[in-house]
């Protein structure tokens, strides 16, 4: 059993073709979904995952209003360039 990020970061930097092929499942809300190792550096696992718009508004529509697609639409809904440019 590896016990610290170094040995962790070496094994998955060793393995990287294979991982890169993994998917993770993970609850979100009262869906489960399915995200891709999409890389693996010396610090971090990337995580991807494309939702497409006919998702999102699929999703909210059927009633799953506290899932990964109403929490993209509600960033999406919520952003404003002008608060960026003040940070």
């Amino acid at each position: 059993m590896i016990d610290n990020p170094q040995d962790l970061a070496t094994k998955a930097q060793d393995n990287k073709a294979g991982l890169k092929r993994k998917y993770i499942n993970i609850p979100i809300g009262d869906e489960e979904y399915g995200f891709r190792i999409s890389g693996i550096g010396a610090k971090s696992v990337k995580l991807e995952k494309f939702v497409k718009y006919e998702d999102i508004f699929e999703a909210i529509e059927s009633g799953n209003d506290n899932g990964l697609e109403a929490m993209i639409k509600q960033i999406i809904e919520d952003y404003d360039e002008a608060d960026e440019n003040e940070e």
